[in-house]
């Protein structure tokens, strides 16, 4: 069903999209409304290559497209300014207290004090790492941090237009995004972070990489406050590691992933030293301690299996091309997520995929990764221009 390059890349594309909706459509459909996602989102994927080899997008001018884009931020504001109040107090969708978290925690360093004595309205430990909170600052001063999401969904539009170099099938994945991936549009409507976290890993990542070698360190000091938000991000330090390893050699990236891993620590340990019998981070992210009682020490040999998938990756797969680097960081995000649901569902005895939506670590970069590879194996039949 999937012969051609093409069609892989828009199977991967649907996998992705498909991925960290999973738990949401199950939640308000059942079993049988995730089977019919799936095989609606899948079908319909593998229907797109055909599609766009008789449309040229070029059709329509970059300006319109540029308008388009403009037109759908605005809507989403609108929409997450009519809808957030409501789920902020419960009304819709059982609401969310993630960006509380933020929130309480930005003001509390503002005011020179731990954050982590407090606790959000739905009365959860904040479970945020400190970096998250210092990176959510501005928009906490200007009212709240659920408007990150819109400034870091922007950046992704730029970054993806960057390498697509195309703002017509950039305006494509933005809206594949939007429509296929519902998560997405639940996360930004409660102000959840996961959509900010991972975008905003991804652009650092982007950056130290690309960027001049004299701004290289800045940018690793950036990502090191991005693993500061949450751990899930260390596991693609082998990854990271090789790449810089063939751009600046061994003794160079093995610095700037000192100052990454630096600032990390830096932001993270006098907190946690603050509170070494409850640092609610460690234990409100570790989403596989709960597995105990299935497999001894879970969380200790998924994280071993999946820095062991992220080295392997990282011989095999390495080199200079940014596709390769997003798609393999795409899979070393999902390893823990994919594991995380089977032994939820062995725990529940019927399958439960609650656990998906923490799939958002992995969505900007495995989706970008296979438009890429999508737009290129068009490129290479002729059908799409790259610039």
């Amino acid at each position: 069903m999937f012969p051609g390059a093409e069609e892989r890349a828009a199977l991967g594309l649907a996998l992705v999209l498909i991925g960290p909706s999973l738990g949401h459509v199950q939640k308000y459909t059942g079993t049988w409304g995730v089977l019919l996602y799936v095989l609606g989102v899948v079908a319909f994927w593998a229907w797109v290559p055909r599609l766009l080899r008789r449309v040229d997008a070029r059709v329509v001018p970059e300006r319109w497209a540029w308008g388009l884009a403009l037109g759908t931020g605005i809507a989403l504001l609108l929409l997450f300014f009519a809808l957030y109040p409501l789920a902020d107090s419960g009304i819709v969708g059982g609401g969310s207290d993630r960006d509380d978290a933020l929130n309480l925690g930005a003001r509390e360093i503002l005011r020179g004090r731990c954050p982590y004595h407090v606790t959000t309205y739905l009365g959860n430990p904040l479970s945020p790492l400190p970096g998250g909170m210092l990176l959510a600052l501005p928009f906490v001063v200007l009212g709240n941090s659920a408007y990150q999401n819109f400034f870091w969904l922007g950046v992704f539009f730029l970054l993806a237009q960057r390498l697509l170099r195309d703002v017509r099938q950039t305006l494509l994945l933005l809206w594949s995004l939007l429509v296929f991936s519902p998560v997405l549009l639940q996360q930004i409507v409660t102000g959840g972070d996961l959509p900010a976290q991972s975008i905003a890993v991804l652009t650092f990542l982007w950056l130290l990489l690309r960027a001049p070698r004299r701004w290289k360190p800045a940018a690793a000091f950036l990502l090191g406050l991005g693993v500061a938000w949450r751990a899930n991000v260390l596991f693609l330090a082998p990854l990271i590691f090789a790449f810089l390893r063939q751009q600046v050699g061994g003794r160079a990236a093995l610095g700037l992933m000192g100052i990454a891993g630096g600032v990390a620590a830096g932001v993270t340990l006098p907190f946690a030293l603050h509170a070494p019998h409850g640092f609610a981070p460690f234990l409100m992210q570790n989403k596989l301690a709960r597995f105990e009682a299935i497999v001894p020490h879970a969380d200790l040999l998924i994280a071993v299996v999946t820095f062991g998938w992220a080295w392997a990756l990282a011989r095999s797969r390495v080199g200079a091309d940014a596709g390769a680097l997003l798609q393999c960081s795409a899979h070393v995000l999902a390893l823990p997520i994919l594991c995380g649901l089977i032994l939820a569902s062995l725990q529940a005895g019927e399958l439960d995929l609650h656990l998906a939506e923490y799939g958002v670590s992995f969505l900007f970069f495995g989706a970008l990764a296979n438009w890429l590879l999508l737009v290129r194996a068009l490129t290479v039949s002729g059908r799409v221009s790259l610039g």
